[in-house]
């Protein structure tokens, strides 16, 4: 790891607005409508194949070409997912799926458990710290996930992801770091596969 990476040990306490985290305006960053699906959602795609997603409701973060809802929603009693960026939206919507619903709406925003009010089995996000603005706001998007998670349900995220950060903003998590955050916050966090990690409420 060069002495530039950022990581989350060094990166800032608050960005210095509670009412809004900052959100990127790089496009290329955010506007995955017509992108390739990404190594690491491809990754957890793969782990889901092997778990019983039938029935279930799923929440999935950075919705980019909408792949991951192509496969599963039609499995899912319920599949919601977010994006920052109307494009990806709009391509959701355009799709048809059933059960599937997309919102614009940044993760870190206090307005996450005001919009997002019913319970997921799985919530997948492959990237949690990349665009984080402070750890303040890192803090609140993971309060607000674990209360969103039904008593069994599991954050599905992935190192490849965590690896990447774009511009100012974000920084590297590691396997590590996710377990520290083990004495801050209920939970409990497994390896799925060698990059592929589980994150539950603590029973």
């Amino acid at each position: 790891m060069s002495e530039a990476t950022r990581t989350y040990d060094t990166y800032k306490a608050f960005c210095g607005n509670l009412k809004q985290p900052w959100v990127t305006r790089i496009s290329e960053a955010v506007d995955w409508t017509h992108q390739e699906t990404t190594r690491d959602q491809v990754r957890i795609e793969a782990v889901l194949d092997t778990m019983a997603v039938t029935g279930t409701s799923m929440l999935h973060v950075g919705v980019g070409n909408s792949k991951l809802a192509q496969r599963f929603a039609r499995q899912a009693r319920r599949l919601d997912g977010l994006t920052v960026h109307q494009n990806e939206k709009t391509h959701a919507d355009a799709l048809g799926i059933p059960n599937y619903t997309v919102y614009v709406l940044n993760k870190y925003s206090p307005e996450f458990v005001s919009v997002l009010t019913k319970p997921y089995d799985f919530i997948i996000d492959n990237n949690l710290a990349s665009f984080a603005c402070c750890k303040h706001h890192f803090s609140v998007m993971f309060e607000n996930y674990l209360r969103a998670l039904t008593s069994h349900g599991q954050i599905l995220t992935c190192q490849i992801g965590m690896d990447a950060y774009v511009g100012a903003f974000g920084w590297v998590m590691t396997y590590a770091d996710l377990v520290s955050l083990e004495r801050k916050f209920p939970m409990h966090v497994s390896k799925m596969t060698d990059v592929v990690y589980a994150i539950a409420m603590r029973q």
